[in-house]
């Protein structure tokens, strides 16, 4: 694997808190690690379809859990 061409994002205290790379590098990572691009560079999401199944009304949830605050 060749080197990567990275730049560290710091915050106001100079802590890194994310790194930037050339977009050629990351297509190449995505390559390397095997994950399909999909329409504008965005992954697959195909797989995570399906619906969220609710044991309790959420409406109904937020008010027992505001109740106990009171």
């Amino acid at each position: 694997m060749s080197p990567l061409h990275k730049q560290l994002v710091t915050d106001e205290q100079g802590r890194p808190v994310g790194v930037l790379i050339p977009y050629e590098e990351w297509l190449r990572i995505e390559q390397q690690l095997g994950i399909a691009a999909g329409v504008n560079g965005s992954t697959q999401l195909q797989r995570h379809e399906g619906g969220v199944h609710l044991a309790e009304d959420p409406v109904a949830y937020q008010r027992r859990l505001r109740d106990e605050w009171t």
